[in-house]
């Protein structure tokens, strides 16, 4: 019998966390500011040098992990040292800020490079994939999912305003899904300033955390509604490529299907097993599929499933189009 190696990656997550919790609970002592020197670039050296080492022994040497995911974990040790640490004892840290900002750009550049690479040799395909492959490639399929969400966030926001939309069917039109986000934004946008303001009165720091987290937000919002626009569900040959923007994606054979019915009441769709397709209403179609079926959301996460409760923007226009695609030799197709 073969034994399974333990996932390394939950043991690191909470080292750094409890690492990181340790240092700033120290810096508040007496015994730091007897001997604050000493103290502060041991921590600094424990965030930015042993636990990049630790993550290349237990993620990257057994190959569970690229190489290229030390960078981050590099850079972000130096982002929380900065933080933790006073001021006065910043000397060290200041140093390894002058490698954390160019391997930044070294990440990026590297990712950029990927994605063109792939893009040239694939053609016109999602430029998700593309992100995600090129991450995947990078920093292994774990963190690469992550990192790739988070790219795909800011590549929508920022880049997916004059693209036009795809033909296929989205979701998000006959519930005024735009109004919503627009709203939003503008709270958002509101309330930024007014918490800035009012937060530096104690601390400007903590006021530029805040008002970064908003910031967040809005990109957040803004690359979920593009997405939503630019990648709808769409019937490819033989494969249902089901799109619920950034949030859930599969590419399901239409073999699979073996029923295309209008929803009748809500215990046919809220139950496990179901995914639910649908912004603000009720899901009026059910699509069920003879063998489970895995979906993939956001940063890595998966869902097995054996049926999607759906609304479309068009819901005829989809029923008809996928019963029309749908194997003849699946007789459950109902309407």
């Amino acid at each position: 019998m073969t034994s399974q190696r333990a996932n390394p990656y939950p043991f690191l997550l909470l080292g750094a966390g409890g690492l990181a919790m340790l240092a700033a609970i120290v810096v508040r002592t007496q015994t730091f500011a007897a001997h604050p020197d000493v103290l502060a670039w041991a921590f600094t050296c424990d965030l930015t040098i042993s636990l990049p080492l630790l993550w290349w022994l237990f993620a990257v040497r057994p190959g569970r992990a690229g190489t290229v995911t030390l960078i981050p974990i590099f850079v972000i040790g130096v982002a929380v040292a900065s933080r933790i640490m006073p001021v006065a004892q910043h000397a060290f840290v200041d140093q390894l800020r002058y490698i954390a900002a160019p391997l930044d750009l070294v990440t990026i550049a590297l990712i950029a490079r990927r994605v063109a690479r792939i893009r040239h040799i694939d053609g016109s395909g999602d430029p998700i994939d593309r992100i995600e492959r090129a991450c995947t490639e990078l920093f292994g399929a774990r963190v690469g999912r992550i990192v790739a969400f988070e790219i795909s966030i800011l590549y929508y926001a920022l880049f997916g305003w004059r693209k036009r939309a795809p033909l296929g069917f989205t979701v998000h039109q006959r519930n005024g899904w735009a109004t919503l986000v627009g709203v939003l934004v503008f709270l958002i946008g509101v309330e930024s300033v007014a918490a800035h303001l009012v937060v530096q009165l104690w601390s400007v720091k903590a006021a530029w955390i805040v008002t970064t987290l908003d910031i967040y937000s809005l990109l957040w919002l803004l690359g979920d509604y593009q997405a939503l626009r630019l990648r709808p569900t769409r019937i490819d040959g033989d494969t249902l490529v089901l799109n619920y923007g950034l949030r859930w994606h599969a590419a399901i054979p239409l073999a699979a299907v073996i029923a295309i019915e209008p929803v009748r009441n809500e215990a046919g769709w809220k139950r496990r097993g179901v995914l639910k397709v649908a912004m603000l209403d009720e899901p009026r179609l059910l699509i069920r599929f003879a063998t489970p079926q895995t979906v993939h959301g956001l940063a890595g996460l998966t869902r097995t499933i054996d049926a999607v409760a759906m609304l479309a923007d068009d819901d005829a226009g989809f029923a008809e189009a996928l019963r029309a695609a749908t194997p003849a030799s699946c007789p459950a197709a109902t309407s």
